[in-house]
């Protein structure tokens, strides 16, 4: 579900927005995503692993868990993009894109997860993708709108992509 495409700096930000929205559960997780265009403007996504916590081989962004020691959400993003791709890749956001809202169901617990996915526009400007969380991220495919079978898409990821389709087409 689509939550909001103006962008919030913040944890209290945030909770301030969609305080009112009956429809999100009042325990959520927050994520921060971001969709990284090639040079040849194609989207990078990342197989999920088998030690994800769900959605196992499915296609999905960069990106992950908003901490509480994240003081805004692009230096979470930063974080998350250097936990993920390494040190040698230069990964560049670029605009907000949307907020938008998920349940999934967590494999490692046995319980629903709501999420509040805060989604960037990224550049890949330069370096190399490295595999830095093995067990979660089988490898990197890259495609162009309109190119990617949605059926490899997270429950997450197919909404977001629809998003991003249509305003980057």
């Amino acid at each position: 579900m689509e939550l909001f495409t103006h962008e919030v700096k913040d944890m209290k930000e945030l909770h301030k927005t969609i305080k009112s929205n009956k429809e999100i559960f009042q325990e959520y997780e927050v994520a921060v995503i971001v969709y990284a265009f090639d040079k040849d403007n194609k989207i990078i996504f990342q197989r999920r692993g088998m030690e994800c916590r769900d959605e196992r081989l499915k296609l999905e962004t960069i990106g992950g868990r908003v901490k509480p020691s994240d003081t805004n959400f692009r230096i979470a993003l930063n974080r998350e993009i250097i936990e993920e791709v390494g040190t040698e890749a230069n990964i560049n956001i670029e605009e907000f894109i949307v907020a938008t809202y998920a349940e999934t169901f967590d494999e490692r617990y046995n319980k629903k997860q709501a999420w509040v996915y805060l989604v960037y526009k990224g550049k890949l400007e330069n370096g190399e993708l490295k595999i830095a969380e093995p067990d979660k991220c089988l490898g990197y495919e890259r495609y162009k709108i309109g190119e990617v079978d949605e059926k490899e898409l997270s429950n997450g990821a197919k909404e977001i992509y629809g998003i991003v389709s249509k305003k980057y087409k």
